[in-house]
């Protein structure tokens, strides 16, 4: 059991690194810039169906709602990236392969007003394609049976919001929902406005009428769960995290989230359990998950540990504000003084 003075030493200790995730090295992956005015990234691996290394290169294409798709190619390992990504939802979408099914992947990127950028990491997998299947295209079921009238509207936010007009792509969506009530991605989308520019309260308002519309939508979920972290109601952010893993638990993100959620809530093992599972995911992006081990096993005492993940935080962030102090708190717990 950990005492209660290491529970305040990791609340005191934790920094505030829900959205502190690093870019991957441009020379690992295939980049091409989204041209849509952002600084976010989203990045993956496209794995074959025995999870092994793909070896050769897939084409991959951004899917917007308003601006246009971006396409580009993996390397020869199956990496990717998009960069210059603002705010919004997203479909990663994988079409031209003759030996696999389709794929899409949802994203919803968010930046808070203040925030540096994100990477968003996936790792997908694709399925063999079976013979027996008519050849299908790729259908955004969110929005299938949106009237235009509301589906314009959206849009319209869309475009605002990536324009950096938050306020004015809420009105947008208000006016969308006005038309179409049961429109799940325009609250949702409402709940990542709010968030953008600080209004908490009306961000989870909003997602979690998101919910009400469809209870097991993932993004929402994803999204309320950050949201509700961010406003340090950790006992609530709790199983909202824990659905969102347990609709997608090949995500790096909500086992980041959760890991964190549980260290403020005391509940270390588990925590520990989440942020190395985050770290496998992830990889590099999970770069705070780290910090935050070397914190929890510091509270145990397990000074090897301890070590290794403060160098392997140090070796992500070699220019972290406080990197001098960290070297030194390595160099003690080498040492034993």
């Amino acid at each position: 059991m950990i005492s209660r003075n290491s529970r305040a030493r990791v609340a005191s200790l934790i920094l505030f690194t829900a959205f502190c995730l690093v870019r991957v090295p441009a020379q690992a992956i295939t980049a091409v810039d989204s041209g849509l005015g952002g600084t976010n990234t989203i990045s993956g691996t496209i794995l074959p169906p025995n999870g092994g290394r793909m070896e050769r290169r897939i084409s991959v294409r951004l899917q917007t709602m308003t601006t246009g798709d971006r396409v580009t190619s993996t390397d020869d390992f199956g990496k990717f990236a998009f960069i210059g990504v603002p705010n919004g939802d997203y479909t990663i979408v994988i079409e031209k392969e003759k030996e696999f099914e389709p794929s899409t992947t949802r994203v919803s990127v968010i930046q808070p007003r203040g925030m540096p950028s994100q990477n968003y990491s996936l790792n997908i997998r694709l399925s063999l394609k079976s013979e027996k299947l008519a050849k299908s295209s790729v259908i955004n079921v969110d929005l299938a049976n949106v009237p235009k009238p509301a589906l314009d509207l959206y849009n319209k936010a869309v475009e605002l919001r990536n324009n950096g007009d938050h306020v004015g792509a809420i009105e947008q969506l208000n006016a969308a929902i006005a038309a179409y009530p049961d429109f799940m991605l325009a609250y949702n989308e409402m709940g990542v406005q709010y968030f953008a520019i600080g209004q908490l309260e009306k961000a989870d308002a909003a997602l979690k009428m998101a919910l009400k519309k469809d209870p097991k939508a993932y993004m929402p979920m994803m999204n309320r769960g950050m949201v509700l972290y961010t406003m340090k109601r950790y006992a609530e952010a709790e199983p909202v995290l824990r659905s969102a893993l347990a609709i997608k638990d090949g995500e790096a993100i909500p086992h980041y989230f959760l890991g964190h959620t549980l260290a403020y809530l005391g509940k270390f093992d588990e925590a520990e359990k989440h942020l190395a599972a985050s770290i496998k995911l992830g990889g590099a992006q999970m770069r705070e998950a780290h910090r935050l081990l070397a914190i929890i096993y510091g509270s145990r005492g397990d000074k090897k540990s301890e070590i290794a993940s403060l160098e392997a935080y140090l070796l992500l962030v070699p220019s972290a504000p406080d990197a001098e102090q960290l070297n030194q708190l390595i160099a003690k717990l080498k040492t034993g003084h």
